[in-house]
């Protein structure tokens, strides 16, 4: 019970804020409470993007079998992974916003929800800055004309929105492009109409 004077005054501060300033998007579920109070937490603090960007590099750090194991322990207390998720959070340098965050969650006992609890705080990220996530592959890299003529026509997609644009090269495709923007996949490669015409001639035969 040695954390009990800082957990409940910190748990009840996070949640009277969440409900103050909601996340730009609606979200569920425990996680849903858990990113909601950071959201607003992060949002008073003026500590957004901070905690965005170290929680994304925890996120990776999640996968790693050893941090798996210790998540997933139940031979180490609540009290004591809070403890340490607070330590490792400091030695990190993570703002405060982050720290309060991981520990709360890790003593409620909610570890194992943490990646989702990241992925779906990103997605609010996304949301409260007006962006679209645009992914585009192409079979050689574009020239500025070509990212040009394709950021035009994206915009009539997103209505408004920022749109963010990630460029990968895949010579496999051959030519043309496939894009992936928000929930829809638009793919107009060549080696996608050399598949579609060899199984109509295999449909023929």
């Amino acid at each position: 019970m040695q954390y009990s004077s800082f957990r409940l005054p910190l748990f009840r501060n996070m949640c009277k804020v969440a409900k103050s300033t909601p996340p730009p998007i609606a979200i569920f579920g425990i996680e849903g409470r858990y990113v909601s109070a950071l959201y607003s937490a992060a949002l008073q603090m003026k500590q957004m993007e901070q905690v965005e960007k170290h929680l994304q590099a925890l996120q990776k750090e999640l996968v790693k079998p050893t941090i798996i194991d210790f998540i997933e322990s139940s031979m180490i207390s609540a009290g004591d992974k809070a403890k340490l998720m607070k330590d490792v959070g400091e030695k990190a340098g993570m703002p405060p916003a982050a720290i309060n965050f991981l520990f709360v969650v890790a003593e409620n006992g909610r570890l194992k929800l943490l990646r989702r609890m990241i992925t779906l705080f990103s997605t609010v990220m996304v949301a409260h800055r007006n962006e679209a996530l645009c992914e585009v592959i192409t079979a050689k890299p574009l020239d500025d004309s070509t990212r040009k003529t394709l950021m035009e026509a994206l915009k009539k997609f997103v209505k408004g929105k920022n749109i963010t644009l990630t460029e990968k090269v895949d010579s496999s495709i051959i030519g043309g492009l496939i894009v992936g923007i928000e929930d829809k996949h638009i793919d107009m490669s060549i080696s996608r109409k050399v598949q579609m015409y060899t199984d109509l001639i295999k449909q023929a035969v």
